[in-house]
């Protein structure tokens, strides 16, 4: 079975804090093999382009055809562009997972294929309900996992008990018991959790007694509570989500799919954000209990004085002589007159009393009254009731947490599944939206053959609007451009190294299954795409060795490949450069799963030394326009040899220059005229 550090790159440091984040190794697992990308990165110092390596490193192989950082970085900023309309960070997050995939990864680029064009069918067939989506989504975010300590004991037979539960000491403190020991020494805890034998037949109020232990939630029922507390937005989102009629098609059973198993959701929720009646009731007498009493002892006293106010004695000559002996007597004459009142004075407060603590099983102490007047109920009476209400309270928020509990711990699983998989579907419907931003097309997928074919295909990271462009190379492509290598040329900044990067985007997007920027696309898979940028200036022997023999890896090797080269000349002087590149080029062909795209100012130099039979394609410059900018057809023409513009930069720059410069630039543009 794998475990974390069996994996490149995870040390015990990393796996510690994986684990602890997401609640235990196995967890961890499930996420990597998920492509889980959201609650990795909760992982504290876990960037997003680290876990996407952790990702594929779980998955046994590299998923991805790019085989130099440009291209790495092209796909990245396409995706980070496609992200931007996502309506939450973890769906964001989750589309750099998308690809691009080799062509052994067939059945995943297509997967991804009918998921887009599902989510793309239901924006078009249901734009209200989208946007409602849009909305509710929002609100998803990545599964967090409280990893605090739980105010709970939980006591157990043995370290191998305690040991046998992932987490379960990361979370609580945890007890071995003596043999020695029973129960009732530890009712010090107001919150314990006892595994075994030995355990009270009545737990005390927040005990909770277990045969046995198998997952942590059982011990430390806060634990799922908890959950549903730190998830409360994404728990919200489904719950809105899943109160809502989705219309019929595909997707929306896919939201059904999701919800329905959710039965009892939204009452949790509801259980969560308030206590039970119950608890609110003994928290509200407990709260009131004192100030209730003042008012009970007032009334009392108020209905005694209200009683004996028409009360009067009479007494004859002889009585007043007797008790004049006798004061006691005369106290008790006293007291027999007014002892009705008082008696049934009191009556009336224990009543009210009892009326105030109805509901909560608490009786009033026998011995409650400490003087009859003034009225005044005794205090040990008092501290009584407010225990017994103590007692009562721990006991109902048991309750409440037990039920509660069990429910969270039915739902759980449902839940951590709708999340995630919502997730996965607003990151397809963020594809969607962009797709039909910017009016883009599924490809055609060609199994057999080589190259592309891209009809009106826009480069879609420029600053200004993209011109559109129709390119094709190799077998796929339309006749006329059959060709498996093509060399080229043009103007400068007239657009080369665009079209080099808007093949390599409509490329990567295709093997990621994802929808591409053009009217129509025919693309072969290949294994590899290399992306060769431009060489600054001529290199030392040190590093044109170096680079030879990375060119020599490209060029020679037998895997299915796309190149797209950017003035590899650079690396030379123009009379080697043009032997070495020839020669690469050659050996390129010999593979006839291999298709190149090279940038060159020297194409008739290496066309020379390869046979007049290679191909040439230009980029043609035919002047500049009233604000000085180059006038290019953007599409390359076959058969064209097109030479760079020197003679329109210069021209341009003695128009827009000024003093000495402007006459220096004047003078630069004459000698073109010779």
């Amino acid at each position: 079975m794998l475990t974390l550090q069996d994996i490149p790159g995870v040390g015990s440091s990393l796996a510690n804090r994986l684990s602890q984040t997401l609640g235990s190794e196995g967890a961890v697992i499930e996420a990597l093999d998920r492509g889980d990308i959201a609650s990795l990165t909760a992982v504290e110092g876990l960037s997003t382009n680290r876990a996407i390596r952790l990702i594929k490193a779980v998955r046994g192989s590299d998923p991805d055809i790019c085989r130099s950082g440009e291209g790495e970085i092209l796909h990245r900023r396409v995706l980070e562009s496609i992200s931007e309309g996502a309506s939450n960070s973890a769906s964001r997050e989750r589309i750099q997972l998308l690809g691009p995939y080799p062509r052994t990864e067939r059945e995943q680029i297509d997967a991804n294929r009918v998921r887009v064009e599902e989510a793309m069918d239901f924006i078009l067939k249901h734009p209200s309900k989208s946007e409602q989506w849009r909305a509710l989504t929002a609100g998803l975010t990545r599964i967090q996992r409280g990893n605090g300590r739980l105010d709970r004991v939980v006591v157990v037979p043995s370290q191998e008990v305690a040991n046998s539960v992932e987490g379960l000491e990361s979370r609580c403190r945890v007890i071995v018991r003596d043999a020695k020991e029973t129960w009732k020494d530890y009712v010090v805890f107001n919150t314990v959790t006892w595994i075994g034998d030995g355990g009270p037949r009545d737990p005390p109020s927040g005990w909770i007694v277990l045969p046995s232990i198998i997952k942590l939630d059982q011990a430390v029922p806060e634990i799922s509570i908890e959950w549903f507390h730190e998830n409360r937005s994404s728990i919200e989102s489904i719950v809105s989500i899943s109160s809502l009629d989705w219309g019929a098609h595909p997707l929306s059973d896919s939201i059904l799919t999701l919800v329905e198993p959710l039965n009892g959701l939204n009452e949790l929720i509801d259980a969560l954000g308030s206590e039970g009646g119950d608890l609110t009731s003994l928290e509200s007498v407990k709260d009131s209990l004192w100030t209730e009493i003042k008012t009970i002892e007032g009334a009392v006293n108020d209905a005694i004085i209200a009683s004996t106010s028409d009360a009067h004695l009479s007494l004859d000559g002889e009585e007043v002589l007797s008790f004049y002996a006798d004061t006691d007597g005369l106290n008790r004459r006293i007291q027999a007159a007014v002892a009705t009142g008082i008696e049934q004075a009191v009556q009336d407060g224990r009543n009210r009393l009892d009326a105030y603590l109805d509901g909560t099983s608490i009786r009033i102490p026998h011995d409650w009254v400490d003087s009859d007047y003034p009225f005044i109920v005794h205090r040990r009476a008092i501290e009584d009731i407010e225990s017994a209400l103590d007692t009562a309270i721990i006991t109902a928020k048991g309750d409440d947490l037990v039920r509660n509990s069990r429910e969270a711990s039915r739902l759980f699983e449902g839940c951590r599944l709708a999340i995630l998989g919502l997730t996965e579907m607003e990151m397809w419907m963020a594809v969607a939206r962009w797709a039909i931003s910017h009016r883009c097309v599924m490809p055609e997928i060609v199994s057999d053959g080589s190259g592309f074919r891209l009809d009106e295909a826009r480069h879609l990271l420029l600053d200004v609007e993209p011109t559109p462009i129709t390119y094709g190379l190799g077998s796929v492509a339309a006749d006329e451009d059959l060709d498996r290598l093509a060399l080229l040329t043009g103007a400068n900044s007239g657009g080369k190294t665009t079209l080099l990067e808007t093949i390599a985007m409509c490329v990567l997007l295709t093997h990621a299954g994802l929808p591409i920027p053009a009217t129509h696309g025919r693309v072969s898979l290949v294994d590899e795409l290399h992306m060769l940028a431009k060489v600054s200036g001529t290199q030392s022997a040190g590093a044109l060795e170096r680079t030879l023999i990375r060119l020599a890896d490209v060029f020679t090797s037998p895997s299915v490949k796309l190149v797209l080269a950017d003035e590899l000349e650079a690396i030379t002087e123009p009379g080697a450069a043009a032997r070495i590149l020839s020669g690469l080029l050659d050996a390129a062909m010999s593979n006839p799963s291999s298709s190149v795209v090279l940038v060159t100012h020297i194409g008739d130099q290496i066309q020379s030394r390869s046979g007049d039979d290679l191909r040439i394609d230009g980029i043609e410059a035919r002047g500049l326009d009233e604000n000085l900018e180059l006038i290019v057809d953007r599409t390359p023409k076959r058969g064209l040899l097109a030479r760079s513009t020197p003679e329109l930069i210069v021209r341009r720059l003695a128009a827009r220059s000024e003093g000495p410069a402007s006459d220096l630039f004047n003078r630069l543009a004459e000698r073109f005229t010779d």
